[in-house]
């Protein structure tokens, strides 16, 4: 009897698979494991529509602003996702958050967001970060640039001498700024105590899956980076 319920719920789950793997359309413009995952799961697309579309970024900014989708489809990026994760437009976020709290809750509450350490937006915000700066004589800085990652780019200064080069594109004019395109930074107060374990630093990252934007929904994961292979000095 057992036996009989596990083979006609194998043979359902079969049927699941196979009905999906029919009827869900994808695309996919990168050739890597998603794609493999994707082409044993789904329908490849033939005919230019599709339920499910895992992009790149190029595809995205060119079309997935500017375009109108069914209510049904899925891609894999939301809108507006530039705010986050581009690290000029998530610190204007945060200090705008920042003033909000302090307009509808007060100071003392406000206060309280102050898990992001002193930061500018170069070069745009270098006038009123060399007045910063100047307070503090002799202060470690960390330069980022807004639109990189895995650590590239990534540099301390303790002098305005070092990061001159980058502020000098900041002060051309709109005609020489068409000619080629600037990079951005920000630059942060560096951290100069931060909180070790074993002698070593580290962080965490969070992931998220947001299954929904509609009526907002998601599940979390978060997991411990390993640790650097030297100890901090």
């Amino acid at each position: 009897m057992i036996r009989r319920i596990r083979q006609r719920r194998s043979q359902t789950v079969e049927q699941l698979k196979s009905c999906i793997k029919s009827c869900i359309r994808y695309r996919c413009g990168l050739t890597n494991t998603i794609q493999d995952i994707l082409k044993s799961k789904c329908r490849a697309s033939t005919d230019g529509e599709w339920d499910f579309n895992w992009c790149d970024f190029g595809w995205l900014r060119e079309n997935f602003v500017h375009s109108y989708m069914e209510e049904h489809v899925r891609i894999c990026h939301l809108r507006n996702h530039l705010q986050l994760t581009h690290k000029n437009l998530m610190v204007k976020n945060l200090k705008r958050y920042r003033k909000t709290l302090e307009r509808e809750a007060g100071r003392l509450e406000a206060a309280k967001c102050d898990f992001f350490p002193c930061t500018f937006v170069l070069p745009s915000e270098y006038h009123i970060f060399v007045e910063e700066f100047k307070r503090s004589p002799g202060s470690t800085w960390i330069m980022k640039p807004v639109a990189r990652s895995q650590g590239k780019g990534i540099f301390l200064f303790r002098k305005l001498k070092d990061i001159i080069d980058l502020i000098r594109d900041g002060s051309r004019s709109e005609e020489q700024k068409d000619e080629a395109q600037i990079e951005s930074y920000v630059a942060q107060r560096y951290i100069e105590n931060p909180y070790l374990i074993a002698g070593r630093k580290f962080d965490l990252r969070v992931y998220v899956l947001v299954t929904s934007v509609s009526c907002v929904n998601y599940r979390q994961k978060q997991l411990l980076k390993p640790f650097p292979g030297q100890k901090r000095t």
